[in-house]
């Protein structure tokens, strides 16, 4: 298993599940909501998917607390939020270097897989 989730694996399965979960909900809510799209359209909801997915479970050091990791947003939200003396410098820096590198590789993988069957589709239309 991952090295961040040893010491608490069962929270970090149902944090995964969680996110998971909502983020199919998102995206029949999106799908929804946007009708009938282009390829273009369906890759960026799956990439805004895959990235809100990646918002609640990218792991960041809790300030204070050697080997113990938590969702990057919930220790950025508590050391903002909730500390007088916070560090959120880490989770802050775990997000704005994770969430923009998630939404772009997704979004470059979900274009590039429909790629050939879009190629395929319009083959076998000409026929």
């Amino acid at each position: 298993m991952i090295e961040f989730t040893e010491a608490y694996s069962l929270p970090w399965l149902v944090i995964a599940a969680a996110a998971l979960v909502g983020a199919l909900c998102l995206n029949n809510l999106l799908a929804k909501i946007g009708g009938k799209v282009s390829v273009f359209g369906r890759s960026l909801r799956w990439a805004l998917v895959i990235t809100v997915a990646a918002a609640f479970t990218l792991p960041a050091p809790v300030p204070g607390a050697d080997g113990v990791y938590a969702p990057a947003f919930i220790v950025l939200l508590f050391e903002t939020v909730f500390q007088a003396q916070g560090a959120p410098e880490s989770a802050r820096r775990v997000m704005l270097s994770g969430l923009p590198l998630t939404f772009v590789g997704s979004l470059l993988f979900f274009a590039l897989a429909q790629w050939p069957f879009r190629r395929q589709k319009s083959a076998g239309s000409g026929k």
